[in-house]
């Protein structure tokens, strides 16, 4: 009679347990959404088939400890969206990154300001010149690899995201 480690006992009563558990719809989701990042980046293949479907809204701003102003800004991808926060100077930073030709289809970035910055009227008239910016450059420019790398690190970078498709597999016992 052969004696059976502990490691190979844990394994198949594992493999059991996992079976029996597939076989249960809610578990196999459960065992699904463990394998997978919770947070998926786009690859460069879905980017291409569907990159038209891109929608920006610059939602909300919030000026922190009268020092800067981060910006929260929604991204729609069909049925995916996620929301994510920057500030003015990065925003700028990508500006600075795009082809000159591209430059000249989009609207108008936002000038700097050194003085007067946060204030109130300033802040809200810049969230309306970066939302219409923003538009214009998933319009013109989504193509160009520094909007492509943009877009990936904002979804990185979500405070909220919602991916329907992570859900459609979730089906109760009935």
């Amino acid at each position: 009679m052969a004696i059976r480690t502990e490691d190979q006992f844990t394994k198949n009563e594992n493999e059991i347990v996992n079976e029996t558990n597939s076989n249960l719809p809610i578990m196999s989701f459960l065992n699904r959404q463990n394998k997978q990042k919770v947070k998926k980046d786009l690859n460069s293949k879905q980017y291409e088939q569907q990159n038209s479907d891109f929608q920006v809204e610059v939602k909300n701003y919030k000026i922190i400890e009268k020092q800067f102003t981060l910006y929260q800004i929604k991204v729609i991808y069909g049925s995916l969206y996620w929301v994510f926060q920057t500030r003015y100077s990065l925003l700028e930073e990508l500006n600075s990154k795009l082809n000159k030709s591209i430059v000249q289809r989009l609207e108008k970035f936002p000038e700097k300001r050194f003085f007067g910055n946060l204030d109130q009227s300033f802040v809200l008239k810049r969230k309306n010149q970066i939302d219409l910016y923003l538009k214009s450059l998933f319009k013109y420019g989504r193509n160009e690899k520094s909007v492509k790398e943009f877009i990936r690190q904002s979804q990185r970078a979500a405070i909220e995201i919602n991916d329907p498709c992570e859900i459609k597999h979730f089906k109760l016992d009935a």
